[in-house]
C-alpha cells in the first residue's frame, strides 16, 4: 500500500512540475509577443515603412553586432535602449552603445555564451611560469621559444623555456593577454595558517577562502562595498608570520590600520601597512602575504617595482580593474588567479546598494555652487568631492564645513564626525562608510572614468535604501569630460539629467 501511495505522490509531483515548466514557457513566450508587437508599433509609429518586421524576431536574438578593434579586441556595438552591459564602455551615441571585450575581460566578470563562441577565442596554451622557467611541454616548446623569443633566453631540456632575467611578469602579461593563465597553484601550507573566528565570511567570501588555499595567489574583483577588505582582514588573521598590506592613499592607510585595530588587534605586529610609493621602505623585507589594495594602481610604470617584494602568498583587490593605458592584462598578472563576480548578482543578494544618479549641467561655476548650497539646505550625510585646493577651501569657508586634504589630520575622524565635508581626491579610493547618504561632486578629474567609478562606489559601502550620487558640472566640463560618465552607464545604471 505504502509503496502505490509513493509512486503516486511522484507521479503528482512530475506532473505539477511539468504544469509549471509550460506555464514559464507561456510566459517567456507572452513577453517575445509583446516585446515584438511593441517593436512593431514603434516601427509604424515611427513610419519606417522599409523595416522588415520578419526579421525583428531575428534581431531579438541577436541585439548587438561585433567588430574587430585591433589584435585580440572586439567592438560589440548594442542599442542604448536594450539594458546590456559588457567589458568596457568606450563610448555612446544617441542610439548606441559601443563596448570594448577583449580575451581577458571574461575573467572579471561573465560574457555570455553566444557572445564568447563568436569571438572563436583560441583555446589556452598549457604554459606555466614556474621558478624562472616557462613550462611549455614537448609538443609546444618549438612554438612557444618562437612566440615568446623576447622573454626566454634558452631552452632547457624537452619541455620548458628558461626565461630572461627581469622578464617574468612581462612574460606573464603577455600569456594573459594571449588566452592564458600561466599560473602554477601554490597551495597555503597547513604550517602558515592558525585558528581564527573574529570575522564572518559571506558565502561567495567563503568561496574566495577555498580559491586562495588551493592557488596561494589571487585577485579578486568584486564591486564596491562587497567586502573586499574584511576578505583580506580575515586573511590576514588566518596566516601567521610577517604580512604586508599596500594601499594607494594615506587616507586608505589609517582606515586599514582602523579595522586591523578593531578586528584583528592581537595581530598587529605582524603587519605593515604602506602605500604604493613606499617601495623603498618594504623592498629588502620578506612576507608570508602581500596584500595589494586598489591593485589596479601595481601595474603604473612607478609601482610595478612592488610586485617584486618578496611573499609566499599574494592578494589583489579592485572594484575597478580597469586602466586608461590598456595594462588589464597587468593586473591579473601581478596578484594572480582572478576571481570575479557579476554585480547583479551581489545587487540582488543585497550586499551593495545601487546609488540613484543625478547630473546637473549649468551655466557657470558660479551657478554650480549656487545649487551646492541649494542642495546641502537638504540635511544629510555628504561628501562633496573637489580636486581643486582653491576651491576645496572656498566651499569650506563659504558653507562653514571641513575640507579634508592631504595636510589634514585623522582624515576618518573629520569624515565621519562631519554631517557635509568637502574632500579631495585623497577620499577617492577604498574608504566606507556606512552612514553616508550622499556624494555630490564638484570638481573631479577630467574625463576620468576610474575616479567617477571609485566616487560613486563610496555610496554602495552605504547603509542608507537610496544613497545619491549628485555630479555638477558647468556645459563645457559637459562637452569636454561626459565620458566619465561611462563608469555609471556601463554598469547598468541610470543618469537623470537636469538642465
Amino acid at each position: 500500500m505504502s509503496s502505490e501511495l509513493n509512486y503516486e505522490s511522484i507521479k503528482k509531483s512530475v506532473s505539477e512540475t511539468l504544469d509549471k515548466l509550460e506555464a514559464m514557457k507561456q510566459q517567456i513566450q507572452a513577453l517575445q509577443d509583446q516585446l515584438k508587437a511593441e517593436l512593431e508599433n514603434t516601427v509604424e509609429k515611427l513610419m519606417f515603412t522599409d523595416v522588415r518586421k520578419e526579421d525583428i524576431k531575428e534581431f531579438l536574438e541577436e541585439p548587438y553586432v561585433l567588430i574587430p578593434k585591433r589584435e585580440n579586441e572586439w567592438y560589440v556595438v548594442v542599442p542604448k535602449w536594450i539594458n546590456f552591459q559588457i567589458g568596457w564602455l568606450e563610448r555612446t551615441t544617441k542610439s548606441y552603445n559601443i563596448f570594448v571585450v577583449n580575451r581577458y575581460v571574461k575573467w572579471f566578470a561573465e560574457i555570455p555564451k553566444t557572445i564568447e563562441t563568436k569571438l572563436r577565442l583560441p583555446e589556452p596554451k598549457p604554459f606555466k611560469v614556474f621558478d624562472g622557467m616557462l613550462l611549455t611541454g614537448k609538443e609546444h616548446q618549438d612554438e612557444a621559444f618562437q612566440k615568446y623569443r623576447n622573454y626566454v633566453q634558452s631552452r632547457e631540456g624537452e619541455d620548458r623555456l628558461r626565461i630572461k632575467k627581469g622578464m617574468e611578469f612581462k612574460l606573464i602579461a603577455k600569456l594573459i593577454e594571449d588566452g592564458t593563465l600561466p599560473f602554477v597553484p601554490r597551495p597555503v601550507l597547513e604550517e602558515d595558517l592558525r585558528p581564527f573566528d573574529g570575522i564572518k565570511l559571506r558565502s561567495y567570501q567563503e568561496q574566495a577562502w577555498k580559491e586562495f588555499l588551493e592557488k596561494g595567489a589571487i585577485g579578486c574583483f568584486w564591486p564596491f562595498g562587497s567586502g573586499k577588505s574584511f576578505f583580506g582582514l580575515y586573511t590576514l588573521g588566518r596566516i601567521k608570520g610577517r604580512k604586508l598590506v599596500v594601499v594607494p592613499t594615506l587616507t586608505l592607510k589609517e582606515q586599514w590600520l582602523r579595522n586591523i585595530e578593531t578586528y584583528i588587534s592581537r595581530y598587529k605586529y605582524e603587519i605593515d601597512v604602506v602605500t604604493y610609493h613606499a617601495y623603498d621602505k618594504v623592498k629588502n623585507k620578506e612576507y608570508t602575504l602581500a596584500v595589494f589594495d586598489e591593485c589596479q594602481h601595481l601595474p603604473a610604470d612607478t609601482f610595478v617595482r612592488l610586485a617584486t617584494i618578496r611573499a609566499k602568498y599574494r592578494l589583489g583587490f579592485s572594484g575597478s580593474p580597469y586602466r586608461e593605458d590598456g595594462r588589464e592584462n597587468y593586473i591579473i598578472a601581478l596578484t594572480g588567479f582572478p576571481i570575479g563576480m557579476a554585480w547583479e548578482e551581489l545587487i540582488k543578494m543585497k550586499v551593495v546598494k545601487v546609488p540613484t544618479f543625478r547630473v546637473y549641467i549649468l551655466p557657470s561655476e558660479r551657478a554650480k555652487l549656487e545649487k551646492l548650497g541649494e542642495l546641502l539646505r537638504i540635511p544629510e550625510k555628504t561628501i562633496i568631492f573637489c580636486d581643486w585646493i582653491e576651491l576645496g577651501e572656498k566651499i569650506s569657508k563659504m558653507f562653514g564645513i571641513p575640507f579634508v586634504y592631504g595636510a589634514t589630520h585623522e582624515r576618518l575622524d573629520v569624515i565621519k564626525e562631519s554631517q557635509a565635508c568637502v574632500v579631495s581626491r585623497v577620499g577617492d579610493e577604498g574608504i566606507s562608510l556606512p552612514d553616508i547618504e550622499r556624494v555630490i561632486e564638484i570638481a573631479g578629474l577630467y574625463a576620468s572614468r576610474m575616479q567617477e567609478s571609485q566616487r560613486f562606489g563610496r555610496l554602495m559601502h552605504s547603509r542608507e535604501e537610496e544613497p545619491e550620487h549628485i555630479i555638477l558640472m558647468t556645459e563645457e566640463e559637459y562637452e569636454k569630460y561626459n565620458k566619465r560618465l561611462y563608469a555609471i552607464t556601463e554598469r547598468g545604471f541610470k543618469i537623470e539629467f537636469v538642465r
